[in-house]
């Protein structure tokens, strides 16, 4: 389908279109395979795979080095996503303060809907398309898969060419345009959180309550309907109604702390589960691709791996070729 074809397809949609998905790999040679959206998501999602496919030609171009960025974006787990999407920028920020302007990061915060930069790119696509984003929105948001799919495209393909490099044809489909995977690791997210002579827990409780009082969208997301917090008569109990609101209200801020402090990383991450079993795999197809029994490499040469980092340091050996599960992707790791 040609891109003007697309463009008033789904002026009219319904509950069911907005609702319509399919299941398959995003690259038809590469192992991973996702459910998504196959009515007007699809469309818009198609529009933002060009979007960064040009954000990276133009790295390229500028003689960037390209490393991804895989970090935890959702509000899984006792997290919040706009607080993953800020932590997200301070690591991308920190990188490039220590690795210098050679680098560009491609952080997938920035395209996401998690994201203010996100949605402004989504419903600039959604008024090129004639798409109608807060009646699409009102059905049904765009999932795991969704984004998956987008950033296994993004992650694996090529051709034989890639910028002004020219690729074998055994290297098509492994990972050309990626010059390394960084995965968030704990102590990238504690340094968003704490200052000199601060702990991580008062870092942690601290921002938290900032938030609360600056942040309209995260004090909606952490407050209860009906609590009470008025100051009791001296030996006046408060209702259970009104006990119960509170308890909760400290759960969840608990969760927050909990969240993290201990969890916050690519490890606790379905999309970084994925995104390790994509880097693993493009690994391997270089590897296979690079074998030559006559100079005793039967198993690939290592040299063309793409270089993976965690948590500041680059994977050891070991780490670099070992199975994980995945998160979206149907299958095991």
């Amino acid at each position: 389908m040609t891109e003007q074809s697309k463009v008033g397809r789904w002026k009219h949609f319904s509950k069911a279109d907005a609702k319509r998905r399919t299941r398959g790999r995003p690259v038809a040679d590469f192992p991973m395979e996702y459910t998504w959206h196959d009515g007007p998501w699809l469309d818009i999602f198609d529009e933002q795979i060009e979007l960064v496919r040009s954000d990276i030609r133009r790295a390229n171009a500028e003689d960037k080095l390209v490393v991804y960025l895989s970090c935890p974006i959702s509000s899984r787990g006792g997290g919040y996503s706009g607080t993953n999407v800020d932590i997200a920028k301070h690591i991308e920020r920190v990188l490039l303060e220590r690795w210098g302007d050679a680098f560009w990061i491609l952080n997938p915060a920035q395209y996401q809907l998690e994201s203010k930069a996100g949605t402004g790119l989504m419903e600039m696509h959604a008024r090129r398309l004639k798409i109608d984003l807060a009646k699409l929105r009102g059905y049904e948001d765009p999932f795991g898969g969704d984004y998956m799919r987008m950033w296994t495209t993004l992650l694996v393909a090529n051709d034989e060419r890639v910028g002004a490099l020219k690729v074998a044809a055994e290297l098509k489909d492994t990972g050309q345009f990626f010059d390394a995977f960084y995965f968030v690791g704990p102590r990238d997210v504690h340094s968003f959180f704490v200052r000199p002579e601060e702990t991580l827990t008062a870092g942690v409780q601290s921002y938290f309550s900032r938030k609360f009082a600056t942040d309209p969208d995260f004090r909606d997301q952490y407050s209860i309907a009906g609590i009470c917090w008025h100051k009791r008569k001296q030996g006046e109990a408060l209702h259970s109604a009104e006990q119960d609101g509170r308890d909760e209200w400290k759960l969840m801020r608990i969760e927050f702390l909990r969240y993290y402090v201990l969890r916050a990383s690519a490890n606790f991450s379905l999309g970084s589960h994925d995104e390790w079993v994509i880097f693993r795999e493009l690994n391997r197809r270089r590897r296979a691709a690079t074998a030559d029994p006559s100079q005793f490499m039967v198993d690939g040469d290592v040299g063309v791996q793409i270089p993976g980092f965690f948590d500041g340091g680059q994977l050891d050996p070991g780490s670099t070729e070992a199975s994980l599960s995945k998160g979206y992707a149907w299958g095991s790791g």
